[in-house]
């Protein structure tokens, strides 16, 4: 691939702060820049990054896949996206809640640490979460939010994540399940980019609740999602789960174009705005430019949204042009490294910007 200005940058990057990493800048033509380089594995063998590698995408799985697939079936009449979710304990909260992060659910919770089978999960988080202010009152980043969304994503529309991700969004994109699928089969796992040995962050999280994630089949999360709520509900669930290339993401982002056809105007508005006047500003999948405290907002234009993820990952768009901002890394491979990503996805996105 051709080498770019950014490439020092990575060269800096890979391996102080990531064994491996994919990225680009790309617009609806196509990319203005791109490139890939490290390890997608360095424990117990060594194996380099290269443009087929999926990467797990972590909680870029709720914009990604989760939040296309409800606007997807809310364009299509398939969902009321407005009407308040049945069977759940007051205040009563909505699927539009949900996709905004405003239905009151907790930042984070072992939920395999709450229930004894994936089967009694639903039913508890519509009566038994503990849940903050009632639906609309403000917007709390909420992992066990996204979880019950794919849940009843699943029960409305009839299929589990995996099918409703491929009949919703890849599908009708072109995007085949060897660039873009939830739970990779077992041989595909030479070409996923490796993450944690044994999981101990989550552990350390987890142990407070009296909870224990569930194991890694091979002892690390390689070829198998890192995050243990979804790992619970195997594999796949509306928090995380989806693995991906780094050009399947591209197409993913390109689904958001205002200017595109695969959603309608109505889908983009909830995709690209916020009600939020202030405090954290989420759209229905998304983080938006203003947000409180968040760090894209001084190099993101007004109308910018966008996402990042636990295992080293960050897409960010802005709207008018449409432009994308995508970095994919490993970052907590082999150990997490215990420190803040934040700075270097900000140094990427502001070198990234200068790219014409």
């Amino acid at each position: 691939m051709t080498a770019h200005p950014l490439s020092s940058f990575f060269l800096q990057l890979s391996p102080a702060q990531t064994p491996g990493y994919a990225w680009s800048v790309s617009t609806p033509a196509g990319r203005l820049a791109a490139g890939f380089g490290g390890f997608r594995v360095v424990e117990p063998m060594r194996a380099p990054v290269e443009e087929s590698t999926l990467f797990d995408l972590a909680s870029l799985t709720k914009p990604l896949a989760t939040a296309l697939i409800a606007l997807r079936a809310f364009d299509a009449a398939q969902l009321d996206l407005e009407a308040p979710v049945a069977g759940a304990s007051p205040p009563s909260f909505t699927l539009l809640d949900l996709l905004r992060h405003e239905a009151g659910f907790p930042d984070w919770l072992p939920l395999y640490g709450s229930v004894s089978s994936p089967a009694a999960l639903k039913s508890w988080l519509l009566r038994d979460c503990p849940r903050g202010p009632g639906a609309g009152c403000r917007a709390v980043y909420s992992c066990p939010g996204y979880v019950l969304l794919g849940m009843l994503l699943e029960e409305g529309l009839g299929a589990p994540m995996g099918q409703l991700f491929e009949r919703y969004v890849s599908i009708p994109l072109g995007i085949s399940s060897w660039e873009a699928c939830f739970c990779p089969p077992a041989n595909w796992r030479d070409r996923c980019a490796a993450q944690e040995l044994h999981g101990e962050y989550e552990a350390r999280m987890a142990r407070p609740f009296g909870a224990t994630p569930p194991p890694f089949r091979s002892g690390m999360a390689w070829g198998e999602v890192h995050d243990g709520n979804a790992r619970f509900l195997g594999g796949a669930a509306g928090n995380a789960g989806l693995f991906g290339t780094l050009e399947a993401v591209e197409r993913l982002c390109r689904a958001f174009s205002p200017q595109g056809p695969f959603l309608s105007p109505e889908a983009l508005r909830l995709a690209w705005e916020s009600p939020r006047a202030e405090g954290r500003h989420r759209t229905a999948g998304w983080k938006a430019a203003g947000s409180e405290g968040w760090w894209a907002n001084a190099l993101l234009p007004h109308g910018g949204i966008g996402h990042e993820g636990f295992t080293g990952t960050g897409v960010w768009m802005e709207p008018q042009p449409f432009r994308t901002y995508i970095l994919l890394t490993n970052r907590i491979h082999p150990r997490h490294p215990g420190t803040d990503f934040g700075p270097v996805r900000a140094a990427f996105l502001e070198a990234a910007k200068e790219i014409q």
